[in-house]
């Protein structure tokens, strides 16, 4: 009897826990409540958007490739017709700079493959040590840097292997401060939390190079900088103020250093050193005068034999102009046109602002490498010392463009699918 009693006493207990339990969260007859039935819709939408996010496996830019490789090819011929009676004279060999480059070109197509294929996000976290070997790079070669041309920019053993820290740091600085920017996020609009610091850097690294000096490579770190941090959404006045900042240095350089008044003078009138600081230039326009039109024809250059002071670097588009003509040049010029907006196209459709950031910083670089070069050989510049991207002998240099080249491909194999084009 007892034993029945409990049982009934727990009856009505056990009612109550079924009538707390909602009638909502009843599961229907394919196993789905009725909220999540409510909720199926959006939840297809969030995925499918996800889905169309989703980084391309593969899918890296063909055009900016092809540009690269067309770049490539051009440059390789150029510069053997540029260099090789110099390297026959100098070298004994007058293929001896053609080959150096051909293998670095081929060293650099390994790297551009190898980080191509590495997710670029990585440098977000290598970014701060970059920039800290880069700076350490910079005095060590005020130390033990080789002196040429009265310029310490090169560390190295001998003449077999040389590379400039200039290089890196021009890596280095558009990496961290696409990486500082993004994580600033909103301080950028302000001074002292958000454009301070980028400030520091780039007057920190210009003191190293012009110390050097290195006149182009400030100038390039310099203007791309200011580049990033106005992509990073800096306040436009503060940046106003900033290039007012950057005029008075720059007019300090060249009336407070003396070889930066030189150059200016010798930009003016390069006749009055014809036989010294003007000669080079003097070769130059002497080279895209005698072109014309059409140009002399490949291979054919005058100027190259031993007038114009090492062609195969910092003027060897003087060397194409006299052979290709004015027509060869522009179309030169058109295809590095073609390539730097291809870049910035890149830039824009980004996976996110890191990779925007870095892209666009990396396209200014060249951007800014090709104009100075070009300008300087026409006479529209005065004397900065910048390379030609793809046609100037170089080889950790030449390396080094091609790892920038491998990043932006990189960003471009993550561009989501609706914002390809």
């Amino acid at each position: 009897m007892a034993g029945r009693r409990r049982h009934s006493r727990a009856l009505p207990a056990q009612r109550s826990i079924e009538t707390r339990t909602p009638r909502a969260a009843a599961p229907r007859e394919g196993g789905m409540t009725a909220a999540a039935e409510a909720q199926a819709p959006v939840r297809r939408e969030v995925r499918r958007r996800k889905m169309a996010e989703r980084p391309t496996v593969g899918g890296f830019d063909v055009p900016y490739f092809m540009l690269v490789v067309m770049l490539t090819l051009i440059g390789l011929v150029m510069l053997f017709s540029a260099s090789y009676t110099s390297a026959h004279f100098y070298q004994g060999d007058a293929t001896y700079f053609i080959w150096r480059q051909f293998i670095f070109f081929v060293l650099g197509y390994i790297v551009l493959f190898i980080v191509m294929a590495i997710p670029y996000q990585i440098l977000h976290r290598l970014a701060f040590p970059m920039l800290v070997t880069a700076i350490v790079l910079l005095v060590l070669v005020l130390f033990i840097g080789q002196t040429r041309n009265n310029a310490t920019r090169w560390i190295g053993v001998g003449e077999t292997f040389t590379f400039q820290p200039s290089e890196v740091a021009k890596a280095a600085v558009i990496i961290s401060f696409s990486s500082l920017a993004v994580r600033m996020g909103k301080r950028m609009r302000t001074f002292r939390y958000g454009i301070l610091p980028f400030l520091i850097i780039i007057g920190f690294v210009g003191f190293l190079l012009m110390k050097e000096p290195h006149l182009s490579a400030t100038i390039i770190i310099a203007i791309t900088g200011i580049l990033i941090i106005f992509m990073a959404g800096a306040n436009i006045g503060i940046l106003a103020g900033m290039g007012v900042v950057l005029v008075a240095v720059a007019l300090f350089i060249v009336f407070g250093v003396g070889y930066g008044l030189d150059r200016i003078n010798m930009w003016i009138d390069p006749t009055l050193d014809a036989q010294g600081d003007g000669y080079q230039i003097l070769q130059s326009l002497y080279a895209l005068g005698s072109g014309g039109m059409w140009g002399l024809g490949l291979g054919q250059s005058r100027q190259k034999q031993l007038f114009l002071p090492e062609p195969q670097n910092d003027f060897i588009f003087a060397i194409v102009c006299e052979e290709l003509g004015f027509v060869g040049g522009a179309l030169i010029l058109i295809v590095f046109a073609a390539f730097i907006v291809r870049g910035y196209y890149i830039a824009l459709r980004a996976r996110d602002n890191f990779g925007s950031l870095m892209v666009a910083g990396f396209t200014t670089q060249i951007a800014l490498q090709t104009i100075l070069n070009i300008g300087v050989v026409t006479g529209l510049l005065p004397v900065t010392g910048a390379s030609l991207p793809f046609f100037s002998q170089g080889g950790t240099s030449l390396v080094i463009l091609f790892a920038e080249l491998g990043v932006v491909l990189s960003v471009s194999r993550q561009i989501p699918a609706q914002r390809k084009g």
